[in-house]
């Protein structure tokens, strides 16, 4: 009995070593046509890709040509102007004191907000960081760009607004360094009339710091934005080449 049982397990273990053996063959047959299909694929998605990117890119070219002044940015009066990717920094001097101003591009574009009357653009208002640097100390302003309503004037469109201010050590290293969190800083809606107005207004703009200023940050921002949006779409167009 012992015998006819141990035929039998041998048998089953037979028929299952063979069944095995028979689908692992034919994965082997079928898994080259599936590796086949999917880089066909996927060359297929890369080609409708980089078509799609390419049309974008002419696309977007031919409106900085047509509405953006052509490939130059904008010059704003009176600052030197270095760029880093998305980050921009403008620079003076008045007098003794140094002037550094920063702003990033990066969402500063509202696709439903505000566009150029003139050229149908949506407009780039990045916030600002303004650094008046006096020996070991910095008075600093960060603003937020707005709409002036009641301009008369293309100069007149656009003004700011100081969200916070504060005095900080001079920086030591880089020159857009973190502020201390030590640092106090106050919001601009809580300050006397009388100070908003001497310091917001008129200390500011003796700085260069008014709404021609704001007009020519727009400008340029909207300008650089899109410049760098183009840049991304032919990197990625690049990437995805490879």
């Amino acid at each position: 009995m012992r015998s006819v049982a141990i035929c039998r397990a041998l048998s089953r273990a037979l028929q299952r070593q063979f069944s095995t053996a028979t689908v692992c063959s034919r994965s082997r047959i079928l898994h080259p046509v599936l590796i086949a299909r999917q880089m066909s694929s996927t060359r297929q998605l890369n080609n409708e890709l980089i078509d799609a990117l390419k049309n974008e890119i002419t696309a977007e070219k031919q409106l900085e040509k047509e509405n953006l002044r052509g490939e130059q940015a904008p010059k704003i009066s009176g600052f030197e102007i270095t760029t880093d990717g998305a980050n921009v920094q403008l620079a003076k001097l008045h007098g003794k004191e140094k002037i550094n101003v920063y702003f990033n591009v990066n969402h500063s574009v509202d696709m439903d907000g505000e566009e150029d009357e003139d050229d149908g653009v949506p407009l780039a208002l990045p916030s600002l960081t303004i650094e008046i640097i006096k020996g070991q100390q910095r008075l600093c302003f960060y603003l937020d760009l707005c709409e002036n309503e009641e301009a008369t004037e293309a100069n007149e469109r656009f003004d700011f607004r100081v969200a916070e201010f504060y005095i900080a050590p001079a920086s030591k290293g880089a020159e857009d360094e973190d502020i201390p969190e030590s640092v106090y800083s106050s919001s601009g809606k809580y300050i006397d009339p009388t100070l908003h107005d001497l310091l917001f207004n008129h200390y500011l703009a003796e700085r260069g710091f008014d709404q021609k200023f704001c007009r020519e940050v727009v400008d340029f921002a909207t300008h650089y934005e899109h410049s760098q949006y183009v840049k991304l779409l032919t990197d990625i167009q690049s990437f995805v080449s490879k």
